[in-house]
């Protein structure tokens, strides 16, 4: 009976060992894909932004802070859930996407906790935003504008 004790009480450290690093590599694995969304959707924005600056195309960039940036993508996130106006958490569902067409952003609602480690809401957000550098006296007249878009989480 002791020996029989003794291996379940072993058994159970190491089940409790192993589910431990189960759930720690998967909140991991949760940060590499948003990472690499993210990625994927600023590289789509560079390539928007490429386009524009070629002969005969509006430089006009506006527009990229208008729309959701998963329609730039060739193949939307397979854990997108759409686009929705305001949505709740539950219209979400932990893990997912979707775009909030109230205030024109990205947003991810995490499924573990311990996946972003300064996240301090369970809510990531993130937004196109358009930028120009500053005009420089040395320029010559004429010469286009420098704009840019950039795509950043924001705070809640």
């Amino acid at each position: 009976m002791l020996e029989f004790t003794v291996s379940v009480i072993v058994v159970g450290v190491l089940l409790g060992f192993l589910l431990q690093r189960v759930w720690y590599y998967q909140g991991e694995a949760e940060q590499a894909a948003v990472q690499m969304t993210v990625a994927n959707v600023r590289t789509a924005l560079e390539i928007k932004v490429a386009q524009a600056k070629l002969p005969g195309r509006s430089e006009d960039l506006t527009f990229l802070t208008e729309e959701n940036p998963f329609d730039l993508l060739n193949v939307k996130p397979s854990n997108y859930a759409g686009a929705l106006f305001s949505p709740s958490d539950q219209d979400i569902g932990a893990g997912n996407w979707c775009f909030d067409r109230s205030n024109k952003s990205l947003i991810y609602l995490l499924n573990f906790g311990n996946s972003f480690r300064d996240a301090e809401t369970k809510r990531l957000k993130f937004k196109v935003k358009l930028f120009r550098l500053p005009h420089s006296p040395a320029k010559p007249s004429g010469a286009p504008e420098s704009l840019g878009v950039a795509f950043e989480q924001e705070k809640d």
